[in-house]
């Protein structure tokens, strides 16, 4: 499908399920190159513009600098992050309004945005696989945030995606409400990966927000014991 009529679908989806309200502000109307967003909010996300290939970090100069000083000392699991956007302003109210309020068209312009992150940075991938929630979680919530962005990220992008190759075999306290220590341990041995569905492959492992990395870490670990060649982390917004 065209860019412009899939656009045009995008709107048209968005204003037959929900009143035009800008999906961050809730202000009325929205009439923005991205669909669900006002003017006003499209024109203030929070653009990575130089990210650090190794971190995601807006890097300014540093960001032909392998790593950016802000990453030069942290461990890291996965082959690098392509973030969109920082997490505050508009981008942190799609984001809740996507994970915590019931509004899944909120992923349409993370999604968008990633993929052209993702484009930019020139390392697609070759399978998108969002980050899964616990069985409960996710019927609590009645959607998965991550496979929502991953959803729009792989149309835009043309890249298969594969929401049941990775899978969350127990659950635990949201990473939010964890010290930094705690959230390195949590995630360990969280995750199975699907042999028959990553070996050999290049993953765009997608997430909404990245903090820390442990979830993601512990992802990057569980696919590559399944056989991924490599595993680039790809999230709407960096923390």
């Amino acid at each position: 499908m065209p860019l412009a009529r899939a656009l045009a679908f995008a709107r048209s989806l968005l204003a037959a399920v929900f009143p035009p309200r800008c999906l961050a502000c809730r202000g009325e109307g929205w009439d923005a190159p991205l669909p669900g967003l006002c003017a006003r909010c499209a024109a203030s996300l929070p653009l990575i513009r130089a990210p650090c290939r190794r971190c995601g970090r807006e890097a300014g100069a540093f960001a032909a600098t392998d790593p950016c000083p802000a990453c030069r000392d942290e461990e890291t699991d996965v082959d690098g992050v392509t973030a969109a956007l920082r997490y505050r302003d508009a981008a942190r109210d799609l984001v809740l309004a996507l994970k915590f309020g019931r509004r899944p068209p909120a992923a349409i312009p993370l999604g968008i945005l990633l993929a052209d992150a993702v484009l930019a940075a020139g390392r697609p991938g070759d399978l998108v696989v969002p980050v899964p929630l616990s069985t409960a979680r996710l019927r609590r919530r009645g959607h998965n945030q991550a496979d929502e962005i991953a959803r729009v990220l792989a149309a835009r992008t043309g890249l298969s995606r594969d929401p049941r190759a990775l899978v969350r075999r127990r659950g635990g306290p949201p990473q939010s409400g964890l010290s930094r220590p705690a959230r390195r341990r949590g995630p360990r041995g969280a995750f199975v990966a699907r042999r028959d569905r990553v070996e050999g492959r290049c993953v765009l492992l997608v997430d909404d927000v990245v903090t820390t990395g442990a979830t993601a870490g512990a992802c990057a670990r569980a696919l590559r014991r399944a056989g991924a060649l490599r595993v680039v982390l790809a999230v709407a917004c960096r923390a």
